[in-house]
């Protein structure tokens, strides 16, 4: 009997913590929203980014940017958005077809103003792809 209520009690806990990730849903609503790393001082970085999400996760997007290299230096992630900070593993899948469906996704997303960005890109950017943690 114990341990029934102590596998309820976990089963339960496992679905709060999941309830508490990003509704990626609603983030793929939203035009803009905020990820936050910490430079190598500690200070907090906040950056304001466009995301996209699709199969239960995010992607974004980056090039050199100060963000970005705080999550190779092992830095924790976590992303603001209208509903809540969320802390999230963000990873760089090096896989094309992914790639290119997220290029798709921001092009659909964010029309006219991704072809103006992309005009004046020197390189492929730097996809993450963001999970709740």
């Amino acid at each position: 009997m114990k341990a029934m209520a102590l596998l309820a009690l976990l089963l339960a806990l496992a679905g709060a913590a999941r309830a508490a990730g990003p509704d990626w849903q609603r983030a793929q609503q939203q035009s803009v929203v905020q990820i936050l790393t910490h430079d190598e001082d500690g200070a907090q970085r906040e950056t304001s980014i466009w995301i996209v999400s699709f199969d239960g996760r995010g992607y974004v997007r980056t090039n050199d940017s100060r963000w970005l290299a705080n999550i190779r230096r092992g830095s924790t992630v976590a992303l603001r958005l209208a509903d809540g900070e969320f802390p999230v593993a963000a990873r760089e899948p090096n896989d094309a077809a992914i790639t290119a469906r997220v290029e798709e996704q921001f092009k659909q997303k964010y029309g006219f103003m991704q072809k103006v960005m992309s005009a004046f890109r020197f390189r492929e950017p730097t996809v993450l792809e963001l999970t709740a943690r």
